[in-house]
C-alpha cells in the first residue's frame, strides 16, 4: 500500500489555520513551517538562477502586497515607536508571504479544490473542538482558560473581552485554535459563506452553520453576532435575489418580540419557555451598562487615534503607532491600548492616502469576486467567487470585534485564496479567448 505524505503546501495551510493553537510563547508552528517555505523558495530561486517571471500573474491585485509591505516599512522614518513598527512589519511580512505562496502554488482549479478539502478538514476539527469547549469543561492546552497554558509560555486570562456581552460573565467562552474568543468568532463567521454556497450535503451544511452560530453565541462576541444577521440579509438579497424570505423573517421576528411579554404568560408551557428564553437573550444583547461602556471605550480609542492622525497631518503615526498612542495616554479604561477597529487602525498607522488605497483595493477585490460568482460558467469559480466575496464583505463589520487583525492569519489566508481565484479565472478566460478569437 502506497502512503501519500502531505506536501509542504498542505502542511503550510494547516499551520496557518492552527496558528497560535500549536505554539510556545510567541513562536508558532506556523513560523517554523514558514521558515522552511522561505528556504525552499530561496533554493528554487538559486536553481532558476534568480530569474523571476514578473508576467506570471494575470491581474494586479497581488502587487498590492509588496506595496503594503513597502509603505509600512518606510513609516519607520516617522513612526512614534520603532519597536512596534518592526513588529508590524514582521506581521505584514508573514501575511504577504502567505498570500504570495498561495497564489504561486494554487494555479489550477484542482489545486484550489484540494486546498478547500484540506482547509475543510482542519476547520471542521476546530469547530468540533470549539463545540466541545462550549458544553464541557474541556479546554485546549493553549486556551487562556486551560490549567496547562503556563507550560506553553503563556499566562492564563480570565478577563472579559471589550466586545463581550453578559454570557462572558457566566461561562468561560470557547477559543478553538485562536486563543481569543473574539478571534474565534471572527474565524467562524468567515466560514459561513463557504457552507452556505455548498450545493451538496444539505444536512452537513446546516449542521455546520448551526454549530458555527452556537460557537459565536458562546464566545459572546456582540459585533460578530450582529454581523450574522447582516450576512444573511446580504446573502438573500444580493446572492439569492430573494426579498420575500427577508420580509417575512423580519415581520415575524418583530411581531414575536413585540408580543414577547404576552407570550411569556402563555398557558402553553412550551411557548412560555421559548418566550422567556428569547427575553433573556434580548436582555443580554441590550444590556445598557455593557453597551454603554463598550461604546464609550471605542469612542475614546477612536478619538485618540483620530487626534494623533490630525497631528501627523494625515501621514499617519507609523506602523503600530496607534497602539503606542494609546499607551502614551495611559490606555483607555486603564488597560486597553489596541484600536479595536482595524479599518481605522490602518488609516491612523499608515495615513489617510494609503488607508484609502487599501480600502479601494479591498472593496475592488470583493466586487470582482462577486462578479465571478455571478457570471462564471465554471462551477468552482462560481463557488469560490460567491463564498470568498461574501466572506470579505462580512469581514468588514465583524473585524471590529477583534483588538486588531493585522496578525489574524485567516485574513491573509482569505486574501490568498481570493487573489488565486481571480488569477485562475483570468487564465482560463485568456485561454478560451486565444482558442476562439
Amino acid at each position: 500500500m502506497k502512503i501519500h505524505l502531505p506536501s509542504l503546501k498542505d502542511i503550510f495551510l494547516v499551520s496557518i489555520v492552527i496558528g497560535v493553537g500549536i505554539s510556545y510563547g510567541d513562536l508558532y508552528l506556523f513560523h517554523i513551517i514558514f521558515g522552511i517555505v522561505i528556504l525552499h523558495t530561496i533554493r528554487q530561486l538559486i536553481c532558476n538562477s534568480f530569474k523571476l517571471n514578473l508576467n506570471a500573474f494575470q491581474n494586479n491585485y497581488i502587487y498590492f502586497m509588496p506595496l503594503f509591505m513597502f509603505w509600512y516599512f518606510i513609516t519607520i522614518f516617522w513612526s512614534i515607536n520603532k519597536l512596534y513598527t518592526l513588529q508590524y512589519i514582521f506581521y505584514i511580512f508573514c501575511g504577504t508571504g502567505i498570500v504570495f505562496y498561495i497564489v504561486s502554488v494554487f494555479k489550477t482549479p484542482n489545486d484550489l479544490n484540494r486546498g478547500k478539502k484540506i482547509l475543510a478538514y482542519v476547520f471542521s476539527i476546530e469547530i468540533a473542538l470549539s463545540i466541545l469547549e462550549c458544553f464541557s469543561s474541556f479546554r485546549l492546552p493553549i486556551s487562556p482558560f486551560s490549567d496547562y497554558v503556563t507550560f506553553f509560555g503563556r499566562e492564563p486570562s480570565l478577563d472579559p473581552t471589550l466586545d463581550s456581552f453578559s454570557v462572558a460573565s457566566l461561562i468561560q467562552p470557547p477559543t478553538g485554535f485562536q486563543w481569543n474568543p473574539n478571534d474565534l468568532a471572527l474565524t467562524m463567521i468567515t466560514l459561513v459563506p463557504f457552507y452556505l454556497f455548498l450545493n451538496k450535503n444539505f444536512f452537513l451544511k446546516w449542521i455546520a452553520i448551526s454549530s458555527i452560530t452556537t460557537i459565536i453565541i458562546m464566545t459572546s462576541s456582540r459585533s460578530v453576532f450582529l454581523s450574522m444577521g447582516i450576512l444573511f440579509l446580504i446573502y438573500f438579497i444580493f446572492y439569492k435575489r430573494q426579498i420575500l424570505p427577508i420580509v417575512l423573517t423580519i415581520s415575524v421576528s418583530l411581531l414575536f418580540f413585540f408580543q414577547i411579554e404576552n407570550l411569556k404568560e402563555s398557558e402553553n408551557p412550551q411557548i412560555s419557555e421559548i418566550a422567556n428564553t428569547f427575553s433573556t437573550i434580548q436582555n443580554i444583547l441590550s444590556d445598557n451598562i455593557l453597551i454603554g461602556e463598550s461604546i464609550s471605550i471605542r469612542e475614546e480609542l477612536a478619538r485618540n487615534g483620530i487626534n494623533a492622525l490630525k497631528n501627523s497631518y494625515g501621514f499617519g503615526v507609523g506602523a503600530g503607532g496607534s497602539v503606542a498612542i494609546q499607551e502614551k495616554l495611559g490606555g483607555v479604561d486603564g488597560r486597553i491600548t489596541s484600536m479595536h477597529n482595524f479599518w481605522l487602525e490602518v488609516i491612523v498607522d499608515s495615513g489617510i492616502l494609503f488607508g484609502i488605497v487599501f480600502l479601494i483595493w479591498y472593496l475592488s477585490l470583493a466586487w470582482n469576486l462577486y462578479l465571478v460568482g455571478l457570471r462564471s460558467k465554471l462551477s468552482h469559480s462560481k463557488y469560490f467567487g460567491k463564498s470568498i466575496s461574501l466572506s470579505l464583505i462580512i469581514f468588514i463589520p465583524a473585524a471590529i470585534t477583534s483588538s486588531s487583525v493585522i496578525y489574524f492569519l485567516p485574513m491573509w489566508l482569505l486574501f490568498g485564496f481570493a487573489i488565486a481565484t481571480l488569477e485562475i479565472e483570468s487564465k482560463i478566460t485568456l485561454q478560451k479567448n486565444q482558442q476562439f478569437p
